[in-house]
């Protein structure tokens, strides 16, 4: 009995299964990475909107008060422009 397998005869059943499924094979690893990327970028999304909500560090919205009374302060004349004339009329 022969009972050797030959590298070429494996391979050339290899390439005949390629041959037939070659579509459906495309589908699936397209869809396959398109899946794989969906996720991906939905666990990212997760990850950011829970580590957002989650911060315990607070943003101080207070003003200065010396600044609040200096922008109070009526401005002198100097600082003031002249009158202008507008660029949109003739």
């Amino acid at each position: 009995m022969n009972s050797s397998v030959s590298i070429s005869s494996m391979f050339s059943g290899f390439i005949k299964f390629i041959k037939r499924f070659h579509t459906i094979l495309f589908f699936l690893v397209v869809s396959g990475g398109l899946f794989a990327a969906i996720v991906m970028l939905l666990a990212t999304i997760s990850l950011s909107s829970t580590t957002a909500t989650s911060s315990s560090q607070t943003i101080d919205g207070s003003f200065d008060e010396a600044t609040i009374t200096r922008l109070k302060e009526p401005t002198s004349g100097s600082g003031t422009p002249g009158r202008r004339s507008s660029p949109f009329t003739e």
